[in-house]
């Protein structure tokens, strides 16, 4: 018998198996694209995410990844299938895509959706995002001076193609790579994409076997309204009023001026709304955020402080949400505004949000942590092609009541992990890892500790190398709570025949052999009056060489003799 003849109704036991089932095989699906990866940003930083999607595009189960792509995978299929005629899919197509004025978010993230057929019957969607090294355009990895998106590299509109036809050799596969300075790196990922969204087809005509594909469906439905009713609960305990929050990045590229976004939020109920208006005009650079990237944003924000940390992880979270981004804002661009720097708005729609939220629910909201992607590539050019590498930093976390910011690790919205210095080294025999290290002092001062930041040092060791970066917080530290003091800044500065040459979060540069690259990212605020911490967690962060003695005494009265 097919698997749509043996469909029985599903009890709430059977809901729960399947909820985890789902969870499981997304996350397997995550596991099998990180080892079958070519690049170090995806293999070892494990930028990447991937997820489950029903028959109609809604995420039912994603993987503990990358919250900035899979909060809005929906929002993508949605914006394929508004241009594309998918009545007719097998499992011989694929849709692929990076538009981020057709639901993508940046270009370098190359989003794969695979369809799952069980019996003729369309049952779901395996999807899969990850960060490329190169996708073309003006310069390698990211290109500080695009004006607009066309000059950041190879726009893929949606595409449904046949996988026999279009890939393997096809002329799909062909165009883009064609477009690609490490198209064998490239490809090498894109086809780990499609070996993950099989390991999803296969997890999910598994259940479609065993529970029949109506009660899959019924199934599916249910996980996404039960995670509503949760999400709803966690808004109705927030009081219902109009709360306001901001945050700037602390400039343009072209524009030495700060951006700044605004948010209001409504609580009503069960209801939040969440309205950008007031946030500043999209901008010439690429710190524009498309609107998959901003949606993204409001949703982590939300999920990572409210009261309820064990919901399910799908679209049904998103249903209580109503945001509104005013067309024309750093926060919904009009093409072909670039976007490659995305991350720095949205987290600044981050920051505002929990900003706004700490009026509501004060001792849920932590200080603001460093906050800021850096994206910084340092890649070398060769007779034979290039050499790209990424780095993708995060810093300190901030503190909040009752604990301590996280030291040294990327921040919520991206996730992704420090790139081992071996992997580094391994890949990149032009350059030499010098140091990595934590940043004493980066830490904000308060009852709570900010976490600290760290820097990295790369010596150039070879001809033909240069980098490009963003980053932020360089010149505005991020913000203590409940009288906490700043984290530390950031910075990038290029030691070369005794010189220090500082550089901006958005710059472009060429290296020359015995250059030494030193790389900063600042730490998280503190929480509460540094004044009221315990003098033995004083004297703990002094031996294990956290603070200075010089910051113990000035920012919480410290004295050896006590």
């Amino acid at each position: 018998m097919d698997a749509v003849a043996t469909s029985h109704a599903v009890d709430a036991t059977e809901i729960a198996i399947i909820a985890k089932a789902l969870q499981s095989a997304a996350d397997e699906m995550n596991l099998n694209l990180i080892r079958s990866a070519f690049s170090t940003v995806v293999r070892e930083a494990q930028d990447c995410s991937t997820a489950l999607l029903d028959a109609d595009g809604n995420v039912v189960a994603q993987a503990e990844t990358i919250p900035m792509q899979t909060a809005a995978l929906s929002l993508s299929f949605k914006g394929a299938a508004a241009q594309l005629d998918l009545s007719g899919v097998t499992e011989r197509h694929a849709i692929i895509m990076n538009d981020p004025y057709a639901g993508g978010q940046h270009l370098n993230d190359i989003i794969l959706f695979s369809p799952i057929v069980v019996d003729g019957a369309l049952i779901g969607w395996s999807g899969s995002t990850a960060h490329h090294l190169d996708i073309g355009g003006g310069a390698a990895g990211v290109n500080p001076s695009a004006t607009d998106h066309i000059m950041e590299g190879i726009v893929i509109p949606p595409l449904l193609m046949d996988v026999e036809r279009d890939w393997h050799g096809g002329m799909i596969e062909r165009l883009i790579f064609a477009n690609v300075r490490t198209a064998e790196i490239g490809l090498g990922d894109v086809n780990a994409q499609f070996a993950a969204n099989h390991t999803g087809r296969v997890r999910l005509k598994e259940l479609a076997e065993r529970y029949g594909v109506a009660g899959l469906r019924r199934a599916m439905d249910a996980v996404m309204d039960y995670a509503e009713r949760r999400m709803r609960a966690a808004i109705a305990e927030l009081p219902d009023g109009t709360y306001r929050g901001e945050a700037s990045i602390d400039r343009d590229v072209f524009v030495d001026e700060p951006v700044t976004v605004r948010v209001t939020l409504q609580v009503t109920g069960s209801d939040l709304g969440v309205d950008f208006t007031g946030t500043d005009a999209q901008v010439r650079s690429m710190f524009n955020c498309p609107v998959a990237s901003a949606h993204a944003a409001v949703f982590a924000a939300v999920r990572s402080v409210i009261a309820d940390k064990d919901m399910p992880a799908n679209d049904g979270c998103n249903r209580p949400l109503d945001i509104h981004l005013p067309k024309g804002s750093l926060l919904n661009p009009n093409p072909p505004a670039p976007v490659r720097a995305r991350m720095a708005a949205a987290y600044r729609a981050f920051d505002s949000v929990q900003g706004a939220l700490a009026g509501a629910m004060r001792e849920k909201v932590p200080a603001q942590g460093f906050n800021s992607t850096t994206g910084f590539y340092i890649g070398q050019r060769r007779s034979d092609g290039y050499r790209v590498f990424v780095d993708v930093l995060g810093g300190g976390f901030g503190a909040g009541h009752a604990y301590e910011g996280v030291d040294a690790c990327d921040n919520i919205l991206s996730n992704c992990r420090i790139t081992p210095i071996e992997a580094f080294e391994q890949a990149n025999p032009h350059l030499r890892m010098e140091a990595t290290e934590l940043i004493p002092d980066s830490g904000g001062a308060g009852r709570w500790r900010g976490g600290l930041g760290f820097r990295r040092r790369f010596a150039v060791l070879e001809e033909g190398t240069f980098l490009n970066l963003y980053s932020d917080h360089y010149r505005v530290a991020p913000s203590g709570a409940e009288g906490g003091g700043p984290g530390g800044l950031g910075s990038l500065v290029i030691e070369r025949g005794g010189e220090a040459i500082s550089l901006p979060p958005m710059a472009a540069a060429e290296l020359q052999v015995g250059d030494v690259v030193v790389l900063s990212v600042g730490g998280g605020g503190g929480y509460g009056d540094p004044r009221e911490r315990p003098r033995e967690l004083v004297e703990r962060d002094l031996a294990d060489g956290r603070i200075t003695v010089d910051h113990a005494r000035a920012h919480y009265g410290y004295t050896a003799t006590g």
